[in-house]
């Protein structure tokens, strides 16, 4: 389901479950419009797609879901034959308008040239709830999208105002 048309309508009854750890969650807040940056810098641990296959060929997909002005779809280059610790050093820079209804989403897939790309694991996070600096991010991965204690990805976010 995608919440966010119906939020630019005013429906106000659309829940996604979206909590915060115990902070402070200041909504009548105005927030200024932000320039987000992403730098995919490695991954970790990242498992077979399925058991008996061979070393994966890992690329991550980065998605902003939002109002449509924000939007947005960018994947890094496929890393040949390692899941034990691929690395990228690929940056991408995105203007969000409206970053209080932006969610972004981190794909990582197995790149296949014949079949379709196979899952491996995502994470997805409010941008409001993103912090500066580098970040550490457990995947969810297999079947159920269950929290992997050793799947991660290590990038760097940049949120600067416009």
């Amino acid at each position: 389901m995608k919440p966010v048309p119906s939020w630019i309508c005013g429906i106000q009854s659309v829940a996604l479950n979206m909590q915060t750890a115990g902070e402070v969650y200041p909504r009548s807040v105005i927030k200024p419009k932000v320039q987000l940056g992403i730098r995919i810098i490695s991954a970790q641990y990242l498992p077979k797609s399925a058991p008996g296959k061979d070393i994966i060929d890992p690329y991550v997909s980065i998605q902003i879901f939002g109002v449509p002005r924000d939007e947005f779809k960018e994947k890094t280059k496929v890393i040949k034959d390692n899941g034990f610790n691929p690395q990228w050093e690929e940056g991408f820079v995105k203007d969000l308008f409206c970053p209080e209804l932006a969610i972004l989403r981190f794909c990582v897939k197995d790149w296949d040239s014949t079949t379709v790309n196979d899952f491996i694991g995502e994470y997805s996070i409010p941008v409001c709830n993103m912090r500066k600096g580098y970040s550490q991010i457990r995947l969810n991965t297999g079947f159920h999208h269950d929290p992997d204690e050793c799947a991660s990805l290590f990038v760097q976010i940049m949120l600067n105002p416009l």
